[in-house]
């Protein structure tokens, strides 16, 4: 656990702080990983507010939610608790996703090279 608290405290410090300017610019990969850490902090440190609150309040919800379900619904043999971390890990891919192509975006760069980018 203190690993963890350590990574993430390094991340979000080197994230706020703001590098150097360099080649190529390590920004967008910090907010990535902010957010998969923690969903909606990649958005935050990327100035979206409403997204980042709404990245974590989606994260707080299926997981208390998926959680409360876990522990209420019976089902012999099998347990939801599994599928309330998958379902977890799957929204803060997402959510790092989110935020290191919009953070590539500011910086005028794509994820491919060549110029070929996702449009969503």
């Amino acid at each position: 656990m203190r690993i963890v608290a350590v990574v993430l405290a390094a991340v979000v410090g080197l994230g706020v702080a703001g590098w150097t300017r360099q080649e190529p610019n390590p920004i967008p990969l910090i907010h990535g990983i902010a957010s998969f850490a923690i969903p909606g902090l990649g958005q935050y440190l990327n100035a979206e507010y409403d997204k980042a609150l709404t990245h974590f309040a989606v994260d707080v919800a299926l997981v208390l939610g998926g959680g409360y379900l876990a522990t209420v619904l019976p089902y012999p043999g099998f347990s939801l608790y599994w599928g309330v971390g998958l379902i977890h890990t799957l929204w803060a891919l997402y959510s790092g996703w989110d935020a290191y192509t919009v953070a590539l975006r500011r910086e005028g760069l794509t994820f491919f090279p060549g110029g070929f980018a996702l449009r969503f």
